[in-house]
């Protein structure tokens, strides 16, 4: 069986406005439209896969939401429903650049199996709750109520030499 391998492509500066004082931002519609246009987002407008809205603070960035493009990431990315729940992210005076990831098919490829975008959705909501618990995803952020120490939602900080070298061993 020959594995699906995607990559990862972002973080994609999304076009807002802000307010005149204050840090409030806000992204409409003619906006979201404005993001396809930038010459990174373009040859990504037509793929499938999952995308990752995110605010860059700094160096870092925080996941707000998961979604999965079955159809493409231009048709699903910003409709009305997602941007309100990036608005809702943004107008709660969190401070922040929203930008987006990408995760599909490398090249020219487009189209990636359903059953594959549904079970790379999970598991990339299952990692962002687990970084940032007030993720606006409803459905499936249940987080696991276990953990493995340095390996997998286990403490923070640097992993023991054991651990390390159970992750090489499983791949994670």
């Amino acid at each position: 069986m020959k594995n699906t391998i995607l990559e990862v492509n972002g973080p994609i500066e999304i076009p807002h406005d802000g307010q005149k004082t204050g840090s409030t931002k806000r992204i409409s519609r003619a906006l979201a439209k404005e993001f396809w246009k930038q010459a990174e987002a373009k040859p990504l407008a037509k793929k499938q896969g999952c995308y990752i809205f995110a605010l860059r603070v700094g160096k870092g960035f925080t996941p707000w939401y998961v979604g999965k493009a079955g159809k493409t990431f231009e048709q699903e990315c910003f409709t009305d429903h997602k941007i309100g729940h990036y608005n809702e992210v943004l107008w709660s005076g969190i401070k922040g650049t929203p930008v987006m990831f990408f995760v599909g098919q490398t090249g020219t490829k487009n189209k990636i199996p359903a059953g594959i975008i549904k079970e790379m959705e999970d598991y990339l909501i299952q990692s962002a709750v687990f970084k940032n618990p007030d993720l606006c995803n409803i459905r499936q952020t249940k987080t696991p109520e276990w953990g493995i120490a340095g390996v997998i939602r286990g403490n923070k900080g640097k992993p023991t030499s054991l651990a390390s070298t159970f992750k090489k061993m499983m791949r994670i």
